[in-house]
């Protein structure tokens, strides 16, 4: 049987991005507007992913709009403010599609002088077999030269994968190449066409409480920011691509062995509504865990628990 692959765009499918945010660091919302809207930023930056350099584009940008010589800069010297994380939702269904067999290839218009910023901050970028980008090979979605360059360098069958973007036009390339395309609006509904294409099944439920453990003095910051930005103990959930959870009777090697030099007192566990926080379950070397393709929320969090107040309440 033939093993199907999926490919997936990354802006705007895995990762959100959104380039305001790198020119605030330097001038206010409604400045870096007008500059994108004068210089006509969507085809300036499209000239950079088809694998112009940074320092040209800049220059072009001074000659033409010479108020504007050194903000345009901006993008690029703060661009990892404009990755401002993982597309919600499209994290797990990567997970399930592995977890299923299927292949998993990325195709992205992407300057190569940027890509490896995303590539060092997000791990969920790992689930990839390789990524394909444009800035590198000179070439740009939809340009079917690109698409079949991946076909031909990883030996894919179009015939038997899918393939996910949020342009509509790259998704018209794909489909007159013979790929199945789905375009992207959000998690639920890709996942939705997924199993209505028999890459996915109904997700199995899971009804036992879920786990986090976590120190009380990180827990408390978390609450105080409004964030908890962690994975596990020394690791956060942008690194490794998800949140560590565990079921009951994995908490007590959990602690053993992240935790190991802290006090009880120190440590406070979490127990999560698994309807809210919906983990993928993973296979481990040993055990099957849940892990949690999000971001942990407090409206996931129904009971804090200190370690003596688990482990006599089990006891």
């Amino acid at each position: 049987m033939t093993r199907r692959t999926a490919i997936f765009d990354l802006g705007g499918v895995v990762l959100s991005w959104d380039p305001v945010r790198a020119f605030k660091a330097e001038v206010d919302v409604d400045e870096a507007r007008q500059l994108m809207r004068d210089v006509d930023f969507a085809n300036w930056n499209r000239r950079n992913d088809e694998g112009r350099r940074f320092a040209e584009g800049e220059a072009e940008v001074a000659r033409n709009w010479p108020q504007y010589a050194e903000t345009i800069t901006a993008y690029r010297r703060y661009f990892d403010r404009a990755l401002t994380g993982p597309v919600p939702g499209t994290s797990a269904v990567l997970a399930e599609l592995a977890r299923g067999g299927v292949r998993l290839l990325g195709l992205t218009n992407w300057s190569d002088e940027t890509f490896p910023m995303a590539q060092r901050r997000f791990g969920i970028l790992k689930r990839l077999e390789a990524i394909v980008v444009s800035g590198r090979e000179g070439i740009i979605k939809p340009d079917p030269r690109l698409y079949n360059l991946l076909l031909d360098r990883f030996g894919v069958d179009a015939s038997t994968a899918i393939f996910v973007d949020d342009n509509p036009a790259n998704c018209v390339a794909a489909t007159e190449l013979g790929l199945t395309a789905i375009q992207f609006t959000d998690a639920d509904t890709l996942r939705a066409r997924l199993v209505e294409l028999g890459l996915l099944g109904a997700r199995p439920p899971i009804s036992q409480p879920l786990y986090h453990t976590t120190q009380r003095i990180v827990w408390d910051e978390a609450r105080r920011a409004g964030s908890y930005p962690w994975s596990s103990h020394g690791t956060s959930y942008e690194a490794e691509g998800f949140v560590h959870l565990a079921y009951r009777e994995q908490v007590e090697a959990v602690i053993e062995r992240y935790f190991g030099r802290f006090e009880p007192e120190e440590l406070i566990v979490l127990e999560l509504d698994p309807g809210r926080a919906r983990p993928v379950v993973e296979e481990g070397t040993t055990y099957s865990f849940p892990h949690l393709f999000a971001p942990l929320s407090q409206e996931m969090v129904v009971r804090e628990l200190d370690v003596h107040e688990l482990f006599n309440a089990s006891a």
